[in-house]
């Protein structure tokens, strides 16, 4: 017969147990053990094949049962030596029949164990990614560890052929299924009997974006992490792993997803990163990300995935006004830009003008078009859509001074961001100093005609030519910003500086970057200051040295 018992959420099935059970542990028949009540119940709660019955009464009278069924047995004689050969098979078989039955039982464990460890597998892959195989009748599934809503992969159930379940050897396809989905929130469906209406989960499952989808994953990991027993740590961490590379491939290949903007998606997390309490978060993503961008760029080198991602940023930046709240939050984004190594290497190198002889290229790079932000008439003369004094005549003096004063917070603001940028870039890398400092030196050099008499009394080529002077009147507070650690009164900082430089003529583009020389034509308007050797600049700097 069998006998089939469900303890602890196991089943395990005892087949041919009654010698084990008699025989193993000490369960053996001795009087002295039956004759001493307290010695027999201590021994029934230790004997660990006690656990198989729901209770130690019914294991006590499976155990007399056994015994009355058990022939009286008589010491072996010597004269009978078959009789001894016959008890020792039969010892033998004993033995071996114990050993299958614990064996079963062992692969019964284990057996659960593995569907165990499957099913909480499942579960959390569900919970990171809020996906399924399992298009299963709610009611049917336990609620604990479980989405709410997750979207069904119903192609990928389909060829794997009745298996519901999602797992490490799967989850990458998944996946990659999954962000493929031009709609995800039509394939949603209810993983609890609960039919409340639950906006977030249908908001969250059903993302339809890449990046924000694959960010909101790396989260859910991340928790994760902190919250699954050991057994299930890697598979937690290979999740985070997942969604940190499929960011990478997004990124590479944007053109197989279709009708979406990647890189506008990465810039877009950027600012909801720096406008909300997240922004740490958003910035450890980007930075595992940018890692494994920089790792594989067979595809696409890393230049290639951050230029659309700057000419986006141009476009948004350039229509924004000095006080619009958002015109701030880019300005952190390019800060942070200018703080990690590599995307600032790429921001100078986007920002290089493609004809550095012509100084209006320099207002149209990203760096121009965000100095060009400014409280004046961006074209002179024209008052349409200026965000500041429309009718000053009907202003009273108290609302001209309360404005006054706001264009005078957002510049101070404006230009504190601005000089912490270029300081950035400057301290960066040398060659990000090299490729900075010959923008400013290119620029100035480009738009020295504008500093002519002629140039204002020709706008209309003036505007062809040259850069406005909103741009000059920010660039020119950004410089005074960064000159004025060598401008305070006996500061060691002075004796780096060199008062020759103005005097150095031409130079070759090696010797300029060996000698960090990048202004051109400095020359022609400061040339009379270095015929002698005794004039006012080497007697000045020579005084400072001197302290």
């Amino acid at each position: 017969t069998f006998h089939s018992s469900r303890r602890g959420g196991y089943s395990v099935t005892v087949k041919k147990t009654s010698r084990l059970l008699v025989s193993a542990c000490g369960w053996r028949w001795c009087p002295s053990e039956m004759t001493d009540q307290g010695n027999n119940n201590q021994s029934f709660s230790r004997n660990p094949f006690a656990a198989l019955f729901s209770s130690l009464a019914d294991a006590k009278q499976f155990a007399s049962g056994q015994k009355q069924q058990q022939p009286n047995t008589q010491p072996p004689s010597d004269e009978s030596g078959d009789s001894a050969e016959d008890s020792d098979n039969s010892v033998s078989d004993s033995i071996d029949d114990n050993d299958d039955s614990l064996a079963e039982i062992s692969r019964s464990f284990r057996s659960q164990q593995e569907i165990c460890q499957q099913l909480n597998v499942n579960h959390m892959i569900q919970r990171i990614f809020l996906i399924t195989l399992d298009n299963s009748d709610p009611s049917l599934r336990g609620g604990n560890g479980i989405p709410p809503r997750c979207v069904y992969l119903e192609e990928m159930a389909a060829d794997l052929d009745g298996q519901d379940w999602l797992d490490m050897d799967n989850i990458e396809q998944a996946l990659f299924n999954r962000l493929l989905l031009p709609e995800p929130g039509n394939h949603l469906i209810y993983m609890t009997s609960s039919s409340t209406v639950n906006l977030s989960a249908d908001r969250d499952a059903g993302e339809k974006s890449a990046m924000p989808y694959l960010f909101a994953c790396y989260q859910r990991a991340k928790e994760e992490i902190t919250k699954v027993p050991e057994k299930l740590l890697p598979y937690a961490q290979r999740c985070k792993n997942l969604t940190v590379s499929n960011a990478h491939t997004v990124l590479l290949t944007p053109e197989i997803y279709v009708s979406q903007n990647i890189y506008e998606q990465l810039l877009d997390l950027l600012l909801d990163g720096v406008n909300g309490a997240q922004l740490e978060e958003v910035l450890e993503f980007v930075e595992e990300v940018i890692t494994a961008l920089l790792a594989d760029q067979e595809v696409r080198t890393f230049g290639e995935v951050m230029v659309p991602v700057l000419d986006i940023l141009h476009g948004r930046v350039k229509d924004l006004d000095l006080c619009q709240l958002l015109l701030y939050s880019y300005l952190d984004i390019l800060l942070y830009f200018s703080r990690q190594r590599d995307i600032a290497k790429v921001l100078v190198e986007h920002i290089q003008p493609k004809d550095p002889s012509n100084g209006l290229q320099y207002q149209k790079t990203l760096l121009g078009a965000v100095l060009n932000i400014s409280c004046l008439l961006k074209t002179p003369g024209v008052v349409e859509n200026h965000s500041f004094f429309l009718n000053p005549s009907r202003s009273s003096p108290q609302e001209m001074k309360v404005q006054e004063s706001n264009i005078h917070q957002f510049m101070g603001q404006f230009h504190d961001k601005l000089h912490q940028i270029l300081k950035n870039l400057l301290q960066q890398s040398t060659e990000t100093r090299h490729l900075l400092l010959s923008w400013l030196g290119g620029c100035l050099q480009a738009n020295a005609g504008r500093t002519k008499i002629w140039a204002n009394q020709m706008p209309e080529i003036f505007f062809q030519m040259y850069a406005s002077d909103a741009f000059f009147l920010n660039l020119g507070a950004v410089l005074l910003k960064l000159c004025q650690p060598f401008c305070r009164p006996r500061s060691t900082k002075l004796l780096t500086f060199n008062p020759t430089y103005c005097a150095l003529k031409e130079l070759s583009e090696e010797e300029r970057r060996n000698r960090n020389v990048h202004a051109q034509g400095l020359v022609i308007f400061c040339g009379a200051l270095f015929r002698r050797r005794n004039n006012v600049v080497f007697v000045a700097w020579r005084k400072a040295v001197q302290g």
